[in-house]
């Protein structure tokens, strides 16, 4: 069995309102507190560098989904209708 390896980072925090708002917010999603703070310093940091974060949660996925449905449809049709694509794959 492969064991995976941890690193521990250490984080003090600025009162107990912010540990229980942690707490709170990672049972809410259904993560650990580490796993949630992981997540959302990856994507801190993905935001300030400018890349683009994969989504690895279901709810993100879910999220994720859902913004690109409507960014879909507050652009409408862009290109070549597919029935049209597979038309010409036939006639070649």
């Amino acid at each position: 069995m492969a064991t995976k390896t941890r690193i521990r980072l250490g984080l003090d925090l600025r009162d107990e309102g912010m540990k229980r708002r942690i707490k709170v917010a990672a049972a809410k999603r259904g993560m650990t507190v580490s796993d949630f703070c992981l997540e959302a310093i990856e994507h801190h940091i993905d935001e300030q560098s400018g890349e683009v974060a994969r989504p690895s949660t279901p709810q993100e996925w879910e999220a994720f989904i859902e913004r690109m449905d409507k960014l879909r449809e507050e652009i409408g049709p862009i290109g070549v209708p597919t029935w049209q694509l597979v038309e010409e794959g036939r006639r070649r």
